[in-house]
């Protein structure tokens, strides 16, 4: 079973069943294993280690291998992952290990046990915490938070950031410009991540992939297909497959 928690900036699973084949990404991704050493190969290196980041654009497989696992991807421009990108150094990977992996390990196996909002926010929070980042309010201007709620009940026919723009009196440019600042990922790169989100979740609902993918506004199923492929490293079907989707932001 996968337990799929979808943030603004970071799409995180549970699962005990992921095999991901060689891919890389343009996504952070933070590897936990909550039994024995990871089952993660970067580049030609398999690191001996139970907490694990990965940068972005570096090849890598994994597989749970029926083990208890979270991973996490994370936008590289939000706080975390500019965080995480300083520690990084340009180097593959960042192994996390001592009591501080312990304690991570010791929440994922919390929100195992209760796979809520709650538990999975106190989860982030450690991380966070890991790496030296406390969490700070955000205020957003009241034009991101209309947009946001604008594409939270829209119908995926056309995402053009010229017509949303518009109905909140901005220019493409300045609504592109004030979404970045304030939320933390370019807006481009959002958009692809809400219609990822609201395939997942019409698919969990019981449509076809088919349909789900041309709903959200995809070009294609092969479309869908290839960004799941490119963010997870499997096929879609196996990555909706005995999936449970919860929204935490």
């Amino acid at each position: 079973m996968n337990q799929i928690f979808w943030d603004i900036d970071k799409i995180s699973i549970l699962t005990d069943t992921m095999d991901a084949s060689l891919h890389r990404h343009a996504m952070l991704q933070f590897f936990i294993c909550t039994e024995g050493k990871l089952n993660l190969k970067v580049g030609k290196e398999q690191p001996d280690a139970k907490c694990i980041l990965v940068n972005k654009n570096v090849k890598h497989s994994f597989n749970a291998g029926k083990r208890l696992c979270l991973t996490t991807i994370i936008e590289p421009v939000s706080a975390l992952g500019l965080a995480l990108d300083e520690l990084l150094d340009n180097k593959d990977y960042y192994i996390v290990d001592g009591s501080t992996a312990d304690a991570l390990i010791r929440q994922v196996i919390s929100l195992k046990e209760c796979p809520c909002k709650d538990q999975y926010l106190e989860l982030i929070a450690g991380i966070n915490g890991c790496f030296g980042l406390l969490p700070t309010p955000k205020l957003l201007d009241e034009r991101i938070i209309t947009f946001l709620e604008m594409l939270e009940h829209c119908d995926c026919d056309d995402h053009s950031i010229e017509e949303y723009a518009g109905e909140l009196n901005l220019s493409a440019s300045r609504l592109s410009h004030l979404f970045s600042e304030q939320v933390g990922i370019p807006i481009k790169k959002y958009l692809t991540l809400h219609q990822l989100e609201k395939a997942f979740e019409k698919i969990l609902l019981g449509e076809s992939i088919t349909k789900a993918s041309m709903e959200a506004g995809f070009d294609s199923p092969s479309h869908f297909a290839a960004v799941v492929k490119s963010l997870m490293g499997l096929p879609a079907r196996r990555g909706v497959k005995d999936s449970v989707f919860l929204k935490v932001y």
